[in-house]
């Protein structure tokens, strides 16, 4: 039979123990996508699988939320969150993106993206 160690230590990842210093990281890049963003919201916890994420939840600004241009503005805001940020290997946590821009979240007046 085969035995396995247990070494009884296991750090969480760093965004659970950090999250003042996650919250900062997140502001900044927010101001940095200005004027495309309105506001980035975020959780973190596990996703399906139960491995350590981060759901972020991004409010585009209307003027640059129509069809031609949603596409090109999620994708900068995604590639410039995981340069900055560097959610997996800075963090711990994986990343999760879901957009809405100010006039959908106007009609639903969801808190969580408030």
């Amino acid at each position: 039979m085969l035995k396995t160690r247990d070494n009884g230590h296991v750090m969480p990842p760093r965004a659970f123990f950090q999250e003042r210093q996650f919250a900062a990281a997140v502001a900044e890049v927010e101001r940095m996508l200005r004027p495309e963003v309105q506001r980035i919201r975020y959780t973190i916890g596990e996703d399906w699988s139960g491995d350590p994420a981060v759901f972020f939840r991004i409010v585009i600004s209307e003027d640059f939320s129509s069809r031609d241009q949603i596409r090109k503005v999620s994708s900068h805001v995604k590639t410039t969150l995981r340069e900055q940020i560097e959610p997996v290997e800075q963090w711990g946590v994986r990343p999760y993106f879901n957009f809405r821009s100010q006039s959908e979240q106007a009609v639903l007046q969801d808190e969580a993206w408030a």
